[in-house]
């Protein structure tokens, strides 16, 4: 089961996250159905068709011309995972903004897009946010209707093996308790009587568990899903999945002289070695650079071992402890260290490094952050981020439903803690937009004055 969020994108931090099928073709490009284009759509519209056609120089044009100074919305990892969107609706909601229904090209999973602009400045948007959410009744079919109908029985059963698998697996068994007792409040109120879908129960669930622990990683899902972990597909397939999202990397550029900046949209998964080995390559394009900038304002998370190798590539050869991982229902602790060999060159433990973070930045983009700055290898830039230090799996309730969940608890070995719920706070607080420009200021200052 995917979970995805632009804006606030919300990648599990799991060492099983799911891979996505090789993509389709392009889906065809969207168009309005008014008959006449306001500047939101329009600017939607230009947005989805770069997006849909795989075509990243546009959609990196697009942030440039209307979004300066913030990361791209989309990347190709977000293509890849979604194979492009096709627009069901798209309709105005003001003068200066739009709002689109779409579907993915690779599922039958629905999402709200809205785009608002700057009233002083049409050609300026102010956000842009694509969120999934359940399919709207006016696109079910009868049949999926049907499918969708839940009643009283089964809306007390949901709810109760909620509380059951909370209490079972849930990382923190005091908030595992609170939340059970919040959604049960809930149904004994009535407050769940009404709701007659299933997605749209599965939704509510998912609002009433945030609201009781802040945990964004908690979500209710409705609809088929697998009950164990499947099997990993052919090592070539994978190979080509990882190959088709540049193995979580956006653009590699040199910037301001010798300094690197090397965007990272998440984290997949790095068992294989020719993956290990791609993401050593990607690294190594920074190794000869005097600074490097790494850019994590769109990284959603992924993999927590490849979090290990990419730090890897900025320490010296002699190990770091940089977290442990404790899984409360197997009561168990796992010790990560980076490693003492990686393919090519590493960028090395000297030479100064600097993190960009957004509110977006989530998960094993956190960990990255966290971990650098508590070994005080990194100055990190920008904004605090989302706060979601738990790694999560997805456990099957029925036929029907299900829910992820954090199952363990990332801890520093140096501040024996984490960033759930605060978040990181960076080291020097400005804006995502503002970030880069502020990294590149104290590079170009740390190479003049090296011992400062």
């Amino acid at each position: 089961m995917k979970r995805w969020v632009v804006a606030v994108f919300l990648a599990a931090c799991s060492s099983s996250d799911p891979k996505p099928p090789p993509p389709p073709p392009p889906p065809p490009a969207p168009v309005a159905d008014a008959a006449v284009e306001s500047p939101a759509i329009r600017a939607m519209n230009e947005w989805f068709k770069a997006f849909n056609a795989s075509d990243f120089k546009a959609v990196h044009a697009f942030t440039v011309a209307h979004m300066p100074g913030k990361p791209d919305v989309g990347n190709q990892g977000f293509r890849t995972m979604t194979g492009g969107f096709v627009i069901k609706r798209l309709r105005d909601l003001s003068p200066t903004s739009a709002e689109a229904i779409v579907k993915e090209q690779k599922s039958e999973q629905y999402a709200r897009a809205q785009i608002d602009l700057d009233p002083k400045d049409p050609n300026h948007v102010l956000e842009f946010t694509i969120l999934a959410g359940p399919t709207p009744d006016e696109f079910l079919t009868p049949e999926q209707r049907k499918a969708h109908a839940i009643d009283g029985p089964k809306r007390a059963t949901v709810v109760n093996e909620i509380a059951a698998a909370l209490a079972k697996t849930y990382i923190d068994a005091k908030k595992a308790a609170s939340m059970a007792a919040t959604i049960r409040a809930h149904l004994a109120k009535g407050d769940y009587d009404k709701i007659v879908d299933g997605g749209a129960f599965a939704q509510q669930l998912t609002d009433d568990l945030h609201a009781d622990t802040r945990d964004l990683h908690m979500r209710v899902m409705f609809g088929p899903h697998p009950k164990e972990e499947p099997p990993p597909p052919p090592e070539a397939d994978q190979l080509a999945q990882q190959h088709e999202m540049n193995f979580g990397f956006g653009p590699i550029e040199r910037v301001a002289g010798n300094v690197a900046h090397v965007v990272i949209n998440g984290f997949p998964d790095s068992k294989l070695e020719s993956v290990k080995n791609a993401i050593g390559d990607l690294m190594g394009e920074a190794a000869d650079a005097d600074a490097l900038i790494l850019d994590l304002r769109t990284n959603g998370g992924g993999d927590s071992d490849t979090v290990a190798l990419v730090a890897s590539y900025v320490f010296d050869d002699k190990p770091v402890h940089i977290v442990d991982m404790y899984e409360r229902e197997a009561n168990k602790t796992t010790h990560t260290w980076t490693h003492a060999k990686v393919h090519g060159n590493r960028f090395g433990g000297k030479k100064p490094v600097f993190v960009l973070t957004s509110k977006r930045t989530f998960s094993g983009g956190e960990e990255l952050a966290y971990d650098l700055q508590t070994t005080k290898r990194a100055t990190v830039i920008g904004e605090t981020t989302g706060g979601g230090a738990h790694p999560v799996k997805l456990v099957s309730l029925d036929d029907s439903f299900a829910i992820m969940m954090p199952f363990a608890e990332s801890i520093s070995p140096i501040t024996h803690g984490n960033w759930e719920g605060t978040g990181v706070i960076p080291d020097v607080p400005t804006t995502s937009e503002a970030a880069l420009e502020e990294a590149l200021k104290r590079a170009q200052a740390a190479l003049k004055h090296p011992s400062q």
